[in-house]
């Protein structure tokens, strides 16, 4: 978060250059007391962000203390319209308001058959045309454990294909597919073994050391041998994962060359292709979903977060 001066419509706020760490004392208030005696240590952002929220709008936030702040996490791409948007909130008044049904145990409702549309509508049409919706829990993790399951039911099959640098969520599923091992190691044997890291396409960090197109065809050589060669080592996996454009592995857009060449080795090896769109769907890219970009068909797209304009 950078720290700004106001949260008022009106009153543009200035982004201090300093951390905020060094402008501000964050006082011990009893929230944040309370919060670290009752909470688990299973924290992140708190115990990095020692702030005790009480308003937000668009990209404001404020404290207890009545200090204003930029949010730049957005809710780490869930808040894709910012806190508290019109919109959303007329929507939520007017559920509300009908008296229409919360919780129905996945039956249908007028809405969500509405929602269920609109989607499809965002959807390419070759992919709307044999698309499935499977709805599942309200985190981006839960929609990545219900795409692994899917791909290992349908093929039969256990193992997966990652990319180092990715991040797809912190339950034990979703974690065993992370590139990062600081957070995994606690976990270590409880985490799938069945997970096997491939290298991402990144010019400026080329991990063979090549870059540019060079680089994207060996990269795809070295991926097409590991599913094809039967001395590689690897069983032929359920599916490959992969984020467009990588989200905490530091914002980096794979090369559109390089995701159509992994479309094309997936499909030929009979190998599902699932998209994580969680942090990159929904126009953050200049096109509704980040694998448009290259003109592709996965799978299995992955969305979560953004689509429900910060609630479930």
């Amino acid at each position: 978060m950078s720290v700004a001066t106001s949260l008022i419509e009106d009153q543009p706020a200035r982004i201090l250059p300093t951390p905020a760490e060094t402008l501000y004392q964050f006082n011990e208030s009893p929230l944040l007391a309370r919060q670290s005696q009752q909470e688990s240590n299973a924290r992140s952002y708190p115990r990095r962000i020692p702030l005790a929220l009480k308003r937000a709008k668009g990209i404001y936030v404020e404290d207890v203390e009545g200090r204003s702040f930029i949010d730049c996490l957005a809710g780490a791409g869930t808040l894709a319209l910012g806190h508290n948007h019109p919109v959303v909130i007329e929507a939520i008044q007017q559920v509300l308001t009908d008296e229409l049904p919360l919780h129905t145990l996945d039956l249908t409702t007028p809405v969500k058959d509405q929602f269920v549309q609109d989607l499809f509508g965002l959807l390419p049409q070759v992919l709307a045309a044999e698309a499935k919706i499977q709805f599942c829990g309200p985190t981006g993790t839960d929609a990545v454990e219900a795409a692994l399951k899917l791909v290992r039911t349908a093929t039969g099959r256990s193992t997966v294909l990652s990319f180092q640098g990715g991040y797809h969520g912190m339950s034990q599923g979703a974690l065993s597919l992370m590139g990062s091992l600081g957070p995994k190691k606690p976990l270590g044997a409880l985490l799938s073994n069945g997970v096997q890291f491939m290298p991402y396409p990144y010019d400026y960090r080329c991990p063979f050391g090549l870059g540019g197109a060079q680089g994207v065809q060996v990269n795809l050589n070295y991926l097409e041998n590991l599913l094809n060669d039967p001395e590689a080592g690897v069983q032929l996996p359920a599916a490959v994962i992969v984020e467009a454009v990588q989200g905490e592995g530091g914002v980096i857009p794979a090369d559109l060359d390089w995701l159509r060449g992994l479309r094309r080795i997936t499909e030929k090896a009979g190998v599902a292709l699932i998209v994580d769109e969680i942090q990159s769907g929904f126009a953050r890219t200049g096109k509704m979903f980040a694998f448009e970009h290259a003109g592709i068909i996965p799978d299995v797209v992955v969305l979560s977060k953004a689509i429900g304009g910060s609630l479930p």
